[in-house]
């Protein structure tokens, strides 16, 4: 759909009609002024309609209806000024939409990533989006998931620009066909529009001065046409960090009380490569054939840590290197049936030099091979129901090998081998029963087999929206999840982090369930209430234990009795004028870990915990485009397993000169500005009495520039999944 000057025509309405006038179906046109309909007459006629065109109609048999020019109507207005704001926020579906640019209008974001943290609920954890009420959640682009990592998903968000960012759908039960379950976030980036250059891209840069200096820098470059698309990304990063910590603890070891007091200060360096080529060809609007490749190279990365104190003093120095290749293929038709299949290569190799009470060198390898292949179908049905089915199978296979040099610590060494298979076949359908009400539901079932652990489970997953009156908008979704542990968790590895504290896997961990309810209430399409609950039997995470057989403390994962947690939401965005831009997000988190069977030391603790997070954008002048942002986070308490949480909190402010058109961004930013991010973990439960306080040297000072040209393409790229590899 185009304007006379072809340029598109956004949110025009599409009726399809057989030929004697009977109504078929109805659509909107996107922001590239496309639509399409699942099914179709032999021959149809359309009619499209506007608020500011004359309303068009036009008879065909052909599966692509072409361009469709509209007429403008002569609306002759004047000195009329109407302000007003579209919605926040929508209920479509199974699904929160959100309009990005009208969330990040005033706010300072450069990338996608960036907006995607401007998403309600959604919080940043080790690096990586969490969703509040649901935890960890899956990252999907343009309705395609992808088989890279979730940490290679934010490296590729953050490449593209925000401006290219139309939406962000946040599900907190993902659909089976998105062959994720759980929550995620679908972000839907613009097409391309007619007259843009086929050649489109962005350079980029940056500085940080941390404890030391860092950066990187890199660029992405498109060939875009009406059926055919390649692009290829290449990213160096240069990573620097550093952590330091206190250790207090009263170790009992045969009715005797040992104080351990010592310190350490650790450091980490490492240059990452990031490589993506891909090509894509589109026989027409609804088809596509697409292929892509991957890498992820760190040649080279070191992590020293010196300790000293009552346990004597030792240094530990450890060298890896790391390499990850996937290629993958997939194809989408246009009577809904998707299928793909990819192949993942990953391989690390570390070398660890220990000195301390003792001295030895250990040397690690690591060794996966994974194949992955999908299919699913849709169907439109009458009445406006909507079916799909389909199925996974996927293989993988691990090794792994520890060494060290002397014979007294041979009984350490270990060599695993796991084949891994997961066949999973789904069903679910969607239903709008009128304008209130609408129900999506899913199951699925999964053979899950690993050496001689095999197991059946069932994952159900549903979405009930209404609209009670307009303004006001309740979601209620449930979703089911199982998560596995690491390979190298499961070979029974020994790593010794100081001549006290060793790391030791657990071949016997079991994967945990995970089943979360979200009651979520919109009003006005800004204001937000939620309520989440979830609950985690057989929950697994690593904790420190002191060792009551040996003066030693334990860092490991076991397997808890659950983990529940009961978090309410509310999110109040508010505007002064029109220089000052404001979003208030709190939330409230009661959770309880329970672990009878715990060592010797069994857990059952429970805690609420507040956070909240307050983001604010200041328009310092808007000719030239100068902008001011100043964010804040805090958290009071919090628990995991038998530890208590210090409360922490960071003040973050960022600077940013737009110009060139909007194309060049020069950004001064400073994060942690107070130093206030190290956090502290409290143990006092039975023989188990300690104290760690943390010191993460965020703080940084980071100036940053880039500039684009051409505009960007939207991209399909799958997922890598490399969640249970490594170290």
């Amino acid at each position: 759909m185009a304007n006379p000057q072809q340029e598109p025509i956004d949110g025009a309405t599409v009726v399809l009609q057989q030929p004697d006038s009977t109504f078929a179906n109805a659509a909107i046109t996107d922001s590239a002024g496309t639509f399409r309909f699942s099914e179709r007459p032999a021959c149809y006629r359309l009619v499209v309609q506007h608020l500011l065109y004359h309303t068009a109609m036009l008879e065909s048999n052909k599966p692509d209806a072409g361009t469709i020019t509209l007429t403008p109507k002569d609306y002759a207005l004047q000195e009329v000024v109407v302000e007003g704001g579209r919605p926040l926020v929508e209920l479509k579906g199974n699904r929160l939409s959100y309009d990005i640019p009208q969330l990040t209008a005033n706010r300072l974001v450069a990338n996608a990533y960036e907006a995607l943290l401007q998403l309600p609920g959604v919080m940043e954890q080790d690096g990586l989006p969490t969703l509040a009420g649901a935890g960890s959640v899956s990252l999907i682009l343009n309705g395609q998931p992808s088989s890279m990592t979730t940490e290679q998903v934010v490296n590729l968000l953050k490449s593209i620009p925000a401006s290219r960012v139309e939406r962000a759908e946040v599900m907190y039960s993902a659909p089976p066909q998105f062959h994720v379950r759980g929550a995620a976030i679908n972000i839907v980036l613009k097409g391309y529009n007619p007259g843009e250059n086929r050649l489109q891209g962005e350079v980029n840069g940056h500085y940080t001065q941390n404890c030391e200096a860092g950066g990187g820098g890199g660029t992405t470059l498109a060939w875009l046409s009406k059926r055919w698309e390649a692009d290829m990304t290449y990213a160096a990063l240069s990573r620097y960090s550093r952590q330091s910590s206190a250790f207090n603890a009263l170790h009992t070891l045969d009715g005797q009380t040992h104080p351990i007091r010592f310190s350490d200060d650790g450091e980490r360096r490492g240059l990452a490569h990031d490589i993506r080529a891909a090509a894509a060809y589109k026989p027409d609007s609804a088809s596509r054939v697409s292929l892509s490749y991957t890498a992820r190279l760190i040649p080279h990365a070191r992590n020293a840590i010196a300790t000293q104190g009552s346990i004597g003093s030792s240094r530990n120095n450890e060298q890896s290197q790391t390499q990850m290749h996937n290629a993958a293929a997939a194809y989408t038709s246009s009577f809904g049936l998707d299928i793909g299949a990819d192949y993942t290569y990953y391989a690390n190799e570390s070398t660890q030099d220990f000195t301390g009470n003792s001295s030895f060198r250990s040397e690690s390898r690591q060794r996966i091979d994974r194949w992955k292949v999908h299919a699913g179908q849709r169907h439109a049905l009458p009445k406006e129901w909507n079916v799909n089915y389909g199925a996974s199978f996927t293989y993988a296979r691990n090794h792994n090998t520890q060494r060290y040099d002397l014979p007294e610590m041979a009984g350490q060494n270990t060599e695993n081998r796991i084949r891994e298979y997961t066949y999973n076949i789904y069903a679910g359908f969607d239903k709008a029963f009128n304008p209130q009400w609408s129900l999506s539901a899913s199951a699925t079932v999964e053979r899950y087999r690993m050496e001689e652990y095999r197991k059946w489970a069932v994952y159900p997953a549903f979405n009930l929206n209404w609209l009670p009156a307009a303004g006001h908008r309740l979601m209620l979704s449930f979703s089911s999840d199982k998560t596995y542990p690491g390979y190298w968790t499961l070979s029974g590895s020994v790593n010794h982090m100081n001549s006290y504290q060793t790391a030791v896997g657990n071949t016997t961990l079991r994967p945990y369930s995970s089943y979360n309810t979200v009651l979520a209430y919109v009003l006005k399409g800004k204001y937000i209430l939620q309520a989440g609950y979830c609950y985690q039997p057989d929950y697994f995470a690593q904790t420190i234990y002191m060792d009551s057989e040996e003066l030693r403390a334990v860092y490991n994962f076991q397997n808890w009795d659950y983990v529940q947690s009961l978090t309410f939401t509310a999110v109040a965005p508010f505007r002064v004028g029109s220089w000052w831009d404001s979003q208030l997000t709190l939330h409230a988190q009661w959770k309880h870990d329970k672990a009878s069977r715990y060592y010797d030391a069994p857990f059952d603790h429970k805690r609420w915990a507040g956070i909240g997070q307050w983001a604010n954008t200041f328009i310092l002048s808007r000719q030239p485009d100068i902008r001011l942002e100043l964010s804040a986070f805090g958290q009071a308490g919090g628990i995991q397993g038998s530890f208590n949480i210090a409360p922490l909190a960071s003040v973050d402010a960022t600077l940013r000169y737009t110009f060139a058109g909007g194309k060049a961004m020069l950004q001064l930013e400073g994060s942690d500005l107070a130093g206030t991010m190290g956090f502290g973990l409290k143990v006092r439960n039975g023989t188990q009495h300690l104290d760690m306080d943390m010191s993460n040297y965020v703080r940084a000072l980071t100036l940053s520039f880039s500039y684009r040209f051409g505009g960007y393409k939207e991209k399909r790229e799958e997922k890598v999944d490399t969640s249970r590899f490594g170290f």
